[in-house]
């Protein structure tokens, strides 16, 4: 992140689920105090529901603290299919003052009629890897 946006991260957020799961979200619950960063929340306009794959300006309203010094967010995303909520919480994140914002993606869904993702899936249809041996035996 420091490479691209000129500054380490200063404090992390989930994107924020749009399903009303009650409780912390799993991924702010497994990360926690491990990136030793102080967390953001925010509130989700329940006007958009899950199925929802655009970006919306007001998907979002991350509440960002009180700083004396420059505000650099850190997204994580679970799971990215269109980008839609990463780019909405991006935006809000922005226009709340953030002075920087970079996103780490954990996992990718592929539409596998989408023809460069077909690309993709092709060139990984053979294993890489023989789930028969040990990798850490001798050939």
């Amino acid at each position: 992140m420091t490479t691209r946006t000129g500054a380490p991260p200063t404090h992390v957020i989930t994107v924020p689920s749009t399903r009303s799961r009650p409780g912390e979200h799993p991924l702010t619950e497994l990360v926690g105090g491990r990136l030793r960063l102080p967390w953001i929340a925010s509130a989700v306009n329940p006007n958009y529901g899950p199925d929802d794959h655009d970006f919306h300006a007001d998907w979002f309203a991350p509440a960002l603290p009180s700083s004396r010094t420059p505000i650099h967010a850190l997204i994580l995303e679970d799971t990215w299919t269109t980008g839609a909520r990463v780019q909405s919480l991006a935006y809000a994140l922005k226009v709340a003052g953030a002075a920087t914002v970079a996103t780490i993606v954990l996992g990718r869904h592929v539409d596998p009629n989408y023809a460069p993702a077909r690309r993709l899936l092709d060139a990984i249809a053979e294993p890489v890897f023989d789930t028969t041996r040990c990798a850490a035996e001798a050939d």
